[in-house]
């Protein structure tokens, strides 16, 4: 296969058509994008196109336009006193969960004059709302006409503001509209929670707003992530939950907009190789895009990918490489931050990593002083090599790279600089208009919304078995996706759960059983992404259909991204049910008490008295509540305390006892029966 691959590099070099190769590839960091345009700068070829589907265009806009910085700044929620999110599910999937909810359970932990507040505003209960105090469902077209109102009601009290005359006229001009009166007549927001909003961010020392800029739960993302960012600079607190100075590393994938050009591209014949690293955009990319077509009418299509997807299977060679867990290399998620990544195995089957390949075919066609490394280790070595001499220069290069590797990387504990401003008061704010005008919904058609989930992600993740077998956090869905309707809104249509539907947009049309939950607005219909594969393995072809088939062709304008949700959708009953396999056996406690809850308020006033709670088997057993009789413990009596300041229900503990344990993994039909394997969830 290499030998295959080498020639038609050398066909392509000897013609001159290098111009003519194309390298996409997933988001890669540290020595091997570096390896990677030199390998590319050797054939003549164009910079590799990093892609992720998630590529938080809006986001990036907003913070271009606002702060100055074409990418994404580091959030630090344990620095903050009040917290509110726009539909950004940190804590499930928004750009570094881990560290969000790291962070969060700081931001959480109780103090003597009360815990923090978070409010959640956005159309879905994810599972980020759950964790707020406050959720307020909003329909997708209005999330951005409140952030906007709460900015027009913050301006109007007397703040210590260090925006510019200039920039303040400019804001007032464009929330001016945008009353407490319209807020709650389109929005559906009451003036007395507007006002509450106000006060709490008012009060609070180190307020931090967030917004998700992905167009997933909304179109006018990027008017969200405006407002949000704005509401950042209102206090000069809110400067020390955020660090400009080191960039999420999500700021150097390329946007929706470059993917379509280079589809174009591919379809007007223009590119004669098409490398393929990691990335599945046939998966994600609006199929009116004809990306399929294209892969077609490229001559050669080259995938180093680690499994077969929808995007390899076009591939007329594939070159498999090792997943990260067989394989040495790094990562850099952040600017200031380099992580080591070690194989904790072998590689099981016959891959080789891309930089060996990069390495061989260089070699071969630039000759070994272009490319005198061996093996992509001694090029990880020589990269972190001198990254020691630039950092660390006291050090020995050995003493650094063991020093490295017992830390696992490298990352800078200098103190940030919190006397930067986060705005200019010379920046421009000249920000577009917000419209007020609310699209009149056909009859039975409503507002789509998908959102990457907890388990899958954009869908890369969903050929992993343990992964389909556990349970969504918020529905205990497993295998297979599905779509979530108001419970009011799926009685008026006789829409049961299990009923499969037809969703059917001005773009598209696809299929999954319907989820009847109470955490979505009437209006609304929600769908997670990552479901709905046809070429990505046994486990992850699931009977529902891919969302991603009804989404937009057209590029927002305001940000260069895919437009995720999609107004004017609507359903049909398909005439059959599709089972779907949850976990849970019902929604409710009936009467049972096995969850209680106290307020922080009453929790201080009884503090030193002991709180009523139920023993365990046999002292509290009842007829009424237990279904097994009492029976003695002689030796052991295991118990299981959870801080629910910190627990936030994902189900990282559920995937590590299957990994820790081996617990076997019982399929769709068992769990059907009852018969999952997973308890601890």
């Amino acid at each position: 296969a290499e030998r295959i691959l080498v020639e038609k590099l050398f066909e392509l070099k000897e013609k001159g058509r290098g111009k003519r190769i194309a390298f996409l590839s997933d988001l890669i960091t540290g020595a091997l994008p570096d390896l990677v345009r030199r390998w590319l700068q050797t054939m003549g070829a164009p910079e590799p196109l990093l892609y992720e589907p998630l590529a938080y265009e809006p986001l990036r806009q907003a913070n271009q336009l606002v702060f100055g910085l074409d990418g994404i700044p580091t959030y630090h929620l344990d620095q903050a006193d009040f917290l509110l999110s726009f539909g950004a599910n940190f804590l499930e999937t928004w750009i570094s969960n881990v560290q969000c909810a790291r962070q969060f359970a700081s931001f959480r932990t109780p103090r003597a004059e009360g815990k923090s507040v978070f409010i959640y505003i956005g159309p879905r209960l994810s599972l980020t709302a759950a964790n707020a105090d406050h959720w307020i469902p909003v329909s997708p077209e209005n999330t951005s006409l409140v952030a906007w109102g709460l900015l027009r009601m913050l301006l109007e009290k007397n703040l210590p503001l260090s925006f510019s005359r200039p920039q303040m006229e400019a804001l007032k001009a464009r929330v001016g509209e945008i009353t407490p009166e319209v807020i709650e007549a389109k929005a559906g927001v009451s003036r007395t929670m507007m006002n509450s909003l106000t006060q709490k961010f008012a009060q609070a020392k180190n307020p931090l707003i967030l917004a998700e800029g992905l167009s997933c739960s909304e179109a006018q993302a990027t008017e969200t992530a405006i407002a949000a960012n704005l509401l950042c600079t209102l206090l000069p607190g809110t400067r020390r939950t955020l660090n400009l100075d080191d960039p999420s590393a999500l700021g150097k994938v390329v946007r929706a907009e470059k993917m379509k050009e280079l589809t174009e591209n591919m379809l007007r014949g223009e590119v004669d190789l098409l490398v393929i690293h990691q990335a599945n955009p046939l998966f994600t990319l609006p199929p009116a895009w004809n990306l399929k077509k294209a892969l077609q009418t490229v001559p050669w299509v080259v995938s180093f990918s680690s499994f077969r997807d929808e995007t390899s299977q076009f591939a007329h060679l594939i070159l498999p490489t090792p997943t990260f867990l067989e394989s040495w290399g790094d990562f850099s998620p952040r600017q200031k931050v380099r992580a080591l990544m070690q194989p904790v195995m072998g590689p099981l089957f016959n891959t080789r990593h891309l930089g060996d390949i990069l390495l061989s075919t260089g070699r071969k066609l630039m000759g070994a002083e272009n490319f005198p490394a061996n093996h992509f280790y001694e090029t990880l070595r020589q990269s972190w090599r001198q990254a020691g001499k630039q950092e660390f220069p006291r050090d020995s290069d050995e003493g650094f790279w063991e020093h490295s590797l017992r830390k696992g990387g490298v990352w800078d504990e200098r103190k940030e600089n919190f006397s930067k401003p986060l705005v200019s008061r010379s920046a421009d704010f000249s920000f577009p208009r917000v419209s007020l005008r609310v699209s009149e919904p056909k009859e039975n058609s409503f507002h789509f919304i998908t959102y990457p989930a907890i388990q899958f992600f954009d869908g890369r993740s969903a050929n992993r078995p343990f992964l389909q077998e556990l349970p969504d956090p918020m529905t205990q869905i497993t295998w297979g996706g599905w779509i979530e309707i108001n419970p009011e809104t799926a009685a008026k249509l006789e829409i049961k759960k299990d009923d499969l539907i037809t969703l059917k947009s001005a773009h598209g049309t696809w299929q999954a059983p319907a989820y009847p939950y109470l955490g979505i607005p009437p209006d609304v219909l929600a769908m997670p992404l990552g479901q709905g594969h046809s070429g990505f393995g046994q486990f992850a072809d699931s009977r529902s259909d891919n969302p991603a088939q009804g989404i937009s062709p057209q590029i927002d304008p305001s940000s260069g991204g895919i437009v995720w949700a999609t107004p004017g959708v609507t359903v049909q009953k398909a005439g059959r049910s599709l089972a779907l396999a949850n976990t849970d056996g019902s929604l409710y406690q009936h009467g049972r008490r096995l969850a209680q809850a106290v307020s922080w308020q009453k929790y201080r006033q009884s503090a030193g008295q002991k709180p009523p709670i139920v023993l365990p088997l046999p002292q509290g057993f009842t007829k009424r509540d237990d279904f097994y009789s009492p029976h003695p413990h002689s030796e052991y009596r295991w118990v299981m305390i959870v801080d629910l300041d910190r627990c936030i229900g994902c189900g990282a503990c559920v995937v590590a006892c299957y990994a820790e344990n081996n617990v076997a993994v019982v399929g769709r039909e068992q769990v059907l029966f009852g018969r999952e394997m997973s308890w601890l969830h």
